[in-house]
């Protein structure tokens, strides 16, 4: 018997099929959603929960989660606590899928300060809840008696698998980038045609930019007769170079650094150059900075520059301390300067007395207690 053999034969490369090398890729998206709640007289809540709803649309549907804060706990053995309970709704009216997500509460006070909550670590019927102690919780709010709940939720929207023949790298932040270079073509001085001195400081600036930005400095460059059109250089007497240094990053930017020293003063200064945007948020910055010595100077910068919720917010302030506010030197500087703002100031207060004066509330018994899990 002749023994098997095995014939082979050279395989020509020409002649061979070929396999492209393909790879595959899944991508879990992701969507961010944050939401923060402000409740003001909280101490007052009589309720036996406030409820809200933070919405994230996709398509025709939209998910909905409910917060729920529990001023007085959710039973007997938890009324020293407040609860902070997190709960997806379902819309009965669409078919229900998964979606996979992660939340987390944080409260802060009226001046911006984190009040540190426990996370419970097994809820029986909420999705996220965390708590703290009532006694532990009033003297951080006070005097101003206002909380802020910030709720951050990541959305695991879709799961998408795809197979390409290479993985291109992800798209870069345009936007980000674009920040980025025009701030690095005011900080180099990259082709300026334009200067600005302000003190003792001096920016090297570029006409297009600032006339694109801004309708004042539009108009000023636009005729050619203006001294600085003639000169090429813009002098501020009336403005300091650290502000004038925040306004051009803004200008060339949108970067906005929350600088409470500096707000007051970026606010005169976008109101003078025009820049909604940039006065809003410095706006913002002094509403979150409103304390007592300085609350009727805040109403007086709102009143002259037009900074409406800035005013409002000031004199929601007054309301709430009438006693201590009058006893302020700038008490009696809108005494004694700004009569129309004394008037519309003792107006509002017949607005708001509705909300300011109530029933007396009973006092909340305090326990050294710790809470079980929330029956909510």
């Amino acid at each position: 018997m002749e023994p098997n053999v095995v014939h082979t034969e050279a395989i020509d490369p020409s002649s061979a099929n070929v396999f492209a090398a393909n790879s595959s890729q899944t991508e879990i998206k992701v969507e961010f959603l944050k939401h923060n709640w402000t409740v003001k007289n909280f101490s007052h809540c009589y309720q036996e929960y406030l409820e809200n709803y933070v919405h994230l649309p996709r398509g025709e549907d939209t998910l909905t989660w409910s917060i729920k804060i529990y001023p007085k706990g959710n039973g007997e053995n938890n009324k020293d606590f407040v609860f902070l309970c997190l709960n997806r709704v379902l819309n009965q009216s669409i078919k229900a899928h998964k979606v996979g997500f992660r939340s987390r509460f944080y409260l802060k006070n009226f001046e911006n300060k984190e009040i540190e909550c426990r996370i419970h670590p097994n809820p029986s019927h909420s999705d996220y809840v965390s708590y703290i102690k009532r006694d532990v919780l009033f003297p951080q709010i006070q005097p101003h008696d206002s909380i802020t709940v910030f709720v951050e939720i990541d959305v695991a929207v879709e799961t998408i698998t795809t197979n390409v023949g290479e993985l291109l790298p992800p798209l870069a932040n345009s936007e980000k980038i674009l920040s980025s270079n025009m701030l690095t073509l005011l900080e180099e001085e990259k082709h300026s045609d334009f200067a600005i001195r302000a003190g003792k400081m001096e920016f090297k600036v570029h006409k297009a930019i600032l006339a694109a930005r801004s309708p004042v400095f539009s108009a000023m460059l636009d005729h050619e007769n203006t001294e600085e059109s003639r000169t090429g250089i813009m002098n501020i007497t009336d403005v300091d170079g650290p502000v004038i240094k925040e306004m051009l990053k803004y200008l060339y930017s949108g970067y906005y650094s929350e600088d409470l020293d500096l707000a007051e003063d970026l606010l005169i200064a976008a109101d003078k150059y025009r820049l909604d945007e940039l006065k809003q948020n410095c706006e913002r910055t002094l509403m979150k900075g409103i304390k007592f010595d300085n609350a009727c100077h805040m109403c007086i910068i709102g009143d002259i520059y037009c900074a409406k919720s800035l005013k409002d917010s000031a004199v929601r302030f007054i309301q709430r301390h009438p006693c201590d506010i009058t006893q302020t030197e700038g008490w009696q500087a809108i005494l004694r300067e700004h009569n129309a703002l004394v008037t519309d100031i003792v107006r509002s207060f017949d607005k708001s007395l509705p909300s300011i004066i109530g029933p007396d509330k009973p006092a909340v018994p305090t326990t050294s207690s710790t809470p079980s899990a929330p029956q909510i």
